[in-house]
């Protein structure tokens, strides 16, 4: 696929390229077309020239995509979704965002009036948009590790059975993560909620690059 890293000029947006690069057309967006093909230049200098990469901004990205990655902030939602709608017309997008805030002693989850992240990007894009919110709990040093096995879950919610499955595929294209289907687009909340809870978690353990597997006890 052609996947789009909207605002993908971040450590997120990196992760995402090094692990994708290898099967599929990387296009790293930003505000900025340089800035988008400096990122797109230093993560083929880390990778090696086989990598196919390359940037633009953020709406040619997303208009030469088949699947698009949401490697913004939660503030800058919007931005990556509503103030491109002219771009975006049926690729698959994804969503890693979750929204929160550190108070001084603590992450703390703090959903939009939709619910989660992933409701209120179905809200500004679209109609009839394939979403599916992936990728919360997988720690970006890691993802940009290439070589480093990752023994950690994604957990997956979306409405669109084949928008699923696609991202499952995707997610298999990472050595040792294991997909798992979490419902429907509106139970992305409960995922959402884990990261801020990691981090907390991480933080006061201090442990490193935390991520979430789920342990059968048969």
């Amino acid at each position: 696929m052609k996947i789009a890293l909207v605002g993908g000029t971040g450590d997120i947006g990196t992760g995402f390229a090094v692990r994708f690069m290898q099967n599929h057309e990387i296009i790293v967006g930003s505000r900025s077309a340089d800035k988008a093909q400096e990122s797109a230049n230093a993560i083929l200098e880390l990778i090696g020239p086989k990598g196919n990469v390359w940037g633009t901004d953020n709406g040619s990205a997303v208009a030469a995509a088949d699947a698009v990655v949401l490697c913004v902030p939660y503030e800058h939602l919007n931005s990556a979704t509503s103030d491109l709608s002219a771009s975006y017309n049926s690729q698959l997008v994804v969503s890693p965002v979750v929204p929160m805030s550190y108070n001084g002693k603590f992450f703390q989850f703090n959903p939009p009036t939709e619910g989660s992240a992933a409701m209120r990007a179905k809200s500004l894009l679209p109609e009839g948009m394939r979403i599916v919110s992936a990728f919360h709990t997988i720690c970006a040093a890691a993802l940009q590790a290439r070589d480093r096995v990752l023994k950690a879950d994604v957990l997956i919610c979306g409405d669109d059975a084949g928008a699923v499955d696609s991202v499952v595929g995707l997610i298999g294209d990472i050595k040792s993560l294991r997909p798992l289907k979490a419902g429907p687009l509106e139970a992305s909340a409960l995922v959402e909620s884990l990261t801020p809870m990691l981090l907390n978690v991480a933080r006061k353990n201090k442990i490193k690059e935390a991520g979430i597997t789920i342990v059968s006890e048969r």
